[in-house]
């Protein structure tokens, strides 16, 4: 049983890291990122403020080409970063007011995405659905 779940996760994990959904995530956006910009961008935005190295362990990516592409974000007004006040050496990256409303855009088409893919799920499913994978990540974290 643990197994298929494991498959399962790894079937839906496999289904949002496909880069062709992230360049159609992208044109319904209406937004003008690049691919690899667009995963740091929308990683950025669920953890912000975050490091570097955090952003880099959350997306299984190396420090320097994560780096690359927030200064990227950065050049395009998407993002701001800053020294961490606990550690200087450390880049702590958050967005802009700008990149607050690409974020809005993109998270408008998200739900719109997710609520067609769940339109003949009903209310309780749902409930029951993110209660569940609430409770599977909680459960994983204590294994980290």
């Amino acid at each position: 049983m643990e197994n298929d779940i494991f498959k399962a996760l790894i079937d839906i994990v496999a289904i949002i890291n496909r880069p062709d959904r992230d360049k159609k995530m992208i044109a319904y956006a209406g937004v003008n990122l690049e691919e690899a910009a667009f995963r740091v961008f929308v990683g950025i935005a669920h953890l912000q403020p975050t490091s570097v190295g955090d952003l880099a362990a959350m997306m299984g990516k190396n420090y320097s080409s994560v780096s690359r592409q927030i200064d990227k974000l950065e050049t395009n007004g998407l993002v701001h970063t800053y020294p961490s006040s606990s550690d200087s050496r450390i880049r702590v990256s958050e967005l802009t007011k700008y990149g607050e409303e690409i974020n809005a855009m993109i998270s408008l088409t998200r739900e719109r995405h997710m609520r067609e893919a769940l339109a003949d799920w009903t209310l309780a499913e749902k409930d029951g659905l993110l209660n569940h994978l609430r409770r599977l990540s909680e459960s994983l974290q204590r294994f980290d």
